[in-house]
């Protein structure tokens, strides 16, 4: 339901090394103590240390809190003194003054606007107190011991990043701008116009602030929505304020690429489903550690950090790389699994592994089991016959596996014995493909095969404004990706009335088919102008008849198989659909295994990839890149 790439393998855990990885600010990193190394616990006193934030009110602030306090529970006998600032500079002044007043022996402080609580911070400073901004800056304060942050101008540069590559020709984007006079805000704003301003084809057409929360975000977007409806992007300094944009644009009826900022779970989550297109990671579980540590080590040690200015480098998360977020151990249905005690049998059953497609994604299962330990993955060939994938799955039954992750040939015909599969008591996760009918699933999960047809319609438009007259070549009838698929397609090629479907006919999602159906189609209409194959299989067969005919037309495929690609960067195809069959495959297992393992469901029973139209100008996003050859 959003980039780079699960197309670049991605890796299922990130290591506490790239958490930490620093960004030189002006000056060389500062390397903060290690696990092994951070401050031994002192024996007598008890250290206490506040921690001040804007509000706890914002999800990217309770998990900073926790991580301090993780932290401070590791090294020992440290006391951490949470203070809400209720998202008021008054309230937040007022508890600094109180640090004082109580005589703490630290503060780590995140300061609301830099204006209104610089100079309390200098005055705690002045006391003696030794402070450690984080995440927001305090402007004109000396005696700093030091700033923990993320590299915010980074980070909008990211989002900026991404508008330029989602949209070369340019476009119309909202601007949801975060609290006047917070640092994040101002920086973030900053980095964003670093990268669109020069480019000079993204026309903010709404910039207005939604003080960091949802309920803001919401209204902005309503607002601005009511002026511009055509706007292409939403671009928010915040995930709160991203998640309520998403709000307003379903609401709207809307789909646009939505980029936030802090990648929390919740984010995650709307990443996975396709609600957001990305949210920019700032490691605020490094920067809460790493805070601490400094603040020890000059109380326990006298040691200052070589540098008073250490910044994170931020990234941004896109469904491509989702599994490398710190928190996505926080997302229900996305946390990685782990190895279960005794082993588990898991069977994946597939139409037919006759199909490169499915050849990859059993490959990606099996290095997923691999990865979690103590999986073993039995793969059931329906050989493109119901009938023989039928049999396979009363097998999964009469053998007492311990799950089943499937995609049926077709759903009229296998889902009865799905739903025998799930009765006996065994866990089930459709993939790529969905069983009608069925209850009692733990997850379907796929690609959003209507927005990838609709990827596939949109192509045609902008190649042909015009008008068009095009072939298209379904898939397997009754299977729900050619239902999709074609509904996404029509879905936009019917409503602008001018690209018309001369020949429409199945090829069976397989080349032979693709091939016949279209030198049958090219004998009663030559003057074809575009073909559309609802796989990838399909599409090179209609590029050998294409070829053979001596025609040089646009053929669009969907899978982003590597021979596809190929065809692609050779010109004999001119795009195809990337709908992430490595993501769909290791998440089904985690799914199953998390089930098993901890009793856990997802949090949605339905997890969509959002697909992506590849061409000769994004080709390097492809998941499977790595196949091709150089």
């Amino acid at each position: 339901m959003r980039n780079g790439s699960v197309r670049k393998k991605v890796n299922l855990l990130l290591s506490l090394g790239l958490m930490l990885a620093m960004v030189l600010a002006g000056c060389a990193p500062m390397a903060p103590s290690a696990p092994e190394a951070a401050p031994s616990a002192p024996e007598a006193k008890v250290y206490r240390i506040a921690f001040s934030v804007p509000a706890m009110s914002f999800p990217f602030f309770v998990h900073m809190e926790k991580q301090v306090r993780d932290e401070a529970a590791r090294i020992g006998n440290i006391e951490i003194i949470t203070l809400d600032g209720q998202d008021s500079t008054t309230k937040q002044v007022a508890d600094l003054e109180g640090v004082i007043a109580k005589g703490y022996d630290g503060l780590i402080v995140s300061p609301r606007t830099s204006e209104g609580v610089a100079p309390v911070i200098q005055q705690v400073i002045d006391a003696g107190i030794p402070v450690v901004t984080i995440d927001r800056r305090a402007e004109g304060v000396t005696g700093l011991l030091a700033h923990v942050g993320a590299d915010n101008v980074l980070g909008g540069e990211e989002q900026g990043k991404a508008l330029v590559k989602l949209f070369p020709d340019g476009a119309k984007i909202f601007e949801l701008l975060g609290t006047p006079g917070a640092s994040p805000a101002i920086d973030r704003s900053k980095g964003l116009h670093n990268i669109i301003d020069p480019v000079g084809n993204i026309e903010v057409v709404c910039q207005q602030t939604g003080n960091f929360n949802r309920d803001g975000g919401l209204t902005v977007t309503e607002n601005c929505l009511s002026s511009n409806p055509d706007v292409q992007a939403i671009v928010a300094a915040n995930d709160d304020m991203a998640l309520g944009a998403a709000e307003a644009a379903r609401a709207a009826g809307i789909s646009v690429p939505i980029i936030g900022f802090d990648a929390l779970p919740e984010a995650l989550q709307a990443i996975a489903s396709g609600d957001l297109y990305g949210s920019v990671e700032q490691f605020p579980g490094g920067q809460s550690r790493t805070a601490l540590q400094i603040i020890m080590d000059f109380l326990t040690k006298g040691e200052k950090p070589a540098n008073d200015v250490v910044l994170l480098a931020p990234k941004l998360i896109t469904l491509d790389n989702l599994m490398e977020a710190e928190r996505i151990g926080e997302v229900p249905g996305l946390a990685p699994a782990a190895a279960p005690e005794r082993k588990l049998t898991i069977a994946f059953s597939v139409p037919a592994m006759s199909f490169p497609f499915f050849v990859h994604m059993e490959k990606q299962v099996r290095d997923e089991a691999a990865r979690i330990g103590n999986i073993e993955i039995i793969t059931l060939d329906g050989q493109d016959s119901t009938t023989k994938q039928v049999a396979d799955l009363e097998g999964v039954i009469a053998k007492g596996y311990d799950g089943l992750i499937v995609s049926p040939r077709t759903s009229e015909g296998v889902a009865p014995v799905i739903q025998q599969v799930i009765d006996a008591g065994i866990p089930v996760v459709t993939i790529d493909r969905r069983a009608e009918g069925v209850t009692g699933l733990l997850a379907h999960v796929g690609a959003d095969n209507v927005l990838g047809g609709e990827e596939q319609g949109k192509a045609l438009v902008k190649l042909f404004p015009d008008g068009a007259k095009i072939f298209e070549l379904l898939g397997t009838p009754g299977a729900s990706p050619a239902i999709d698929r074609s509904k996404g397609l029509h879905n936009i090629i019917d409503p602008v009335g001018n690209i018309e479907v001369v020949c429409q006919q199945t090829g069976n999602f397989n080349r032979d088919g693709g091939l016949t159906v279209t030198e049958n189609c090219l004998s009663s209409n030559p003057d074809v102008q575009a073909i559309v194959a609802a796989n990838d299989d399909m599409a090179l067969g209609a590029v050998e008849a294409v070829r053979a005919a001596g025609l040089n037309i646009p053929i669009i495929g969907f899978d982003a198989l590597p021979e596809a690609l190929l065809a692609v960067r050779e010109g004999a195809m001119y795009g195809t659909v990337e709908q992430f069959p490595g993501g769909q495959s290791r998440t089904a297992l985690q799914t199953i295994v998390n089930f098993i393992v901890k009793g856990e469901k997802p949090a949605n029973d339905v997890i969509l990839l959002q697909p992506k139209l590849i061409t000769i100008e994004n080709f390097d996003e492809a998941e499977r890149i790595g196949e091709i050859p150089q």
